[in-house]
């Protein structure tokens, strides 16, 4: 019985890759194991977004080839897939790693099983799973996320992503439907839809639109209590969509919205299609049609020829229409981009500095809205069980891994993926303390 090894590296949507991996691994009789010495083979999942995420990919992968003669078996095997397998083509790969021994390119994982059947010699198995049948999940099941689409056609002047995933390709809607159900009889509770554009989600395959149809065929599995929707686009939102999540109970009232600017010069550079009438318009309306929305949003600070007018008026807009979450980073000049070739690059310091600008502002503006809560009875779904009594949890409001945490004490047994009723004592920037106590206050 061999054993193998997984390292996912990047974002949600490489999580849910390497979760299939997984699955198809252990679909063929593989068992998984925490540590490479262990294992007879070795995966790692990577990312090539960013310039710094490359240089983690390859850092990485390069511990795991200095630990390949601590592997078990005969003859243990490295693969490494993903983005970076995309973003250098296997030769060089094997080049700068003489130790790894395949690497597939995102859209070709599902055939890593047949690879080691034939590198271990091993015949077809009865039990080999289609891509996708099966994940092997790899933190609590409670919360996990579920991709609808891949790759994009937005081509962001500044985005790798058609590059390292092609163009969008949106998944059926019964085999979506399908594996969300599976992944409830596992024990999912919240489910965080992600796709690098989920508001585009059919376009390609239904000719229109379809995450309100989506998610009014989620809402009826049964078991299943939070839909999250991660990564809309503005350009992409709808008041027939904004409707849906306002009626439907088990919808977050939650909206990932990443804007990446405000300044309309900047967002024409960027290909963002939409203007800043338009962003602040949408606002509005997300705000009045979804009473208590948490919105959130990242933006990108320095994109060549971004000068202090067109930074100020993103600040100004950041400040008179509040987002509860929000992240910013600097621009990164990516080769196959182009906004690499862009001229008026903004020197990388003042970038780094307008980011600490953005932060500073959303500090305040995070703890004025954490500040709100207090004294509130609110619902909150538990993550993890600590030490001396307490728990660390989330508000419908609150995304996993991004967002705060809301650390609850008091009576009461906690036991993850559980929901329960707490109330809002203590106000940080970004975190909150809870009871699950009567504090005198509730709404």
């Amino acid at each position: 019985m061999k054993k193998f090894y997984m390292l996912s590296l990047g974002c949600a949507k490489n999580l849910v890759d390497t979760e299939k991996i997984g699955g198809s691994l252990c679909g063929e009789g593989y068992v998984p194991t925490a540590k490479i010495t262990d294992a007879d083979v070795a995966i790692i999942n990577t990312c090539a977004f960013l310039k710094s995420a490359r240089h983690e990919s390859l850092q990485e992968t390069g511990k795991l080839v200095k630990n390949k003669n601590k592997m078990v078996g005969k003859s243990p095997k490295i693969i490494l897939t993903g983005c970076l397998a995309r973003y250098y083509n296997e030769h060089k790969i094997k080049t700068i790693f003489p130790g790894i021994d395949k690497t597939f390119a995102p859209e070709t994982y599902d055939s890593i099983p047949l690879f080691l059947r034939r590198a271990f010699q091993i015949k077809d198995s009865p039990r080999y799973q289609k891509r996708g049948e099966k994940r092997l999940l790899t933190a609590s099941p409670h919360s996990v996320y579920l991709k609808i689409a891949e790759g994009c056609d937005n081509r962001c002047s500044y985005c790798l992503i058609p590059f390292l995933r092609g163009p969008l390709r949106s998944r059926k809607m019964e085999d979506v439907l399908a594996e969300a159900r599976v992944l409830q009889e596992l024990g999912a509770r919240e489910i965080n839809l992600v796709a690098q554009d989920t508001t585009a989600y059919g376009l390609d395959l239904y000719g229109k639109k379809m995450l309100g149809q989506l998610l009014q065929q989620l809402c009826k599995i049964k078991g299943l209590s939070w839909i999250r929707i991660l990564y809309t686009h503005p350009a992409h939102m709808d008041e027939g969509l904004l409707k849906l999540i306002a009626e439907e109970e088990k919808v977050c009232k939650y909206i990932d919205m990443p804007l990446q600017h405000v300044s309309e010069p900047i967002m024409n550079h960027m290909g963002r299609g939409t203007t800043k009438k338009d962003i602040i318009s949408l606002y509005e309306k997300i705000r009045s049609m979804i009473p208590g929305v948490a919105l959130r949003t990242t933006v990108m600070v320095g994109y060549p020829a971004e000068g202090k007018k067109e930074f100020n008026e993103l600040l100004s807009f950041l400040r008179n229409h509040p987002f509860e979450r929000l992240g910013a980073f600097t621009f990164s000049g990516e080769r196959s981009t182009r906004a690499f070739k862009e001229q008026n690059q903004v020197p990388g310091e003042l970038a780094q500095e307008r980011q600490r600008l953005v932060m500073e502002q959303q500090a305040f503006i995070s703890r004025d809205f954490n500040r709100k809560l207090l004294g509130k009875r609110c619902m909150v779904l538990i993550d993890e069980v600590k030490l001396k009594g307490r728990a660390a949890a989330r508000l419908q409001s609150q995304a996993p891994e991004v967002d705060g945490k809301v650390i609850v004490s008091g009576r009461g047994r906690h036991k993850k993926g559980l929901f329960k009723k707490v109330f809002i004592t203590g106000a940080g920037t970004y975190n909150l303390l809870a009871t699950t106590e009567y504090v005198g206050k509730e709404s």
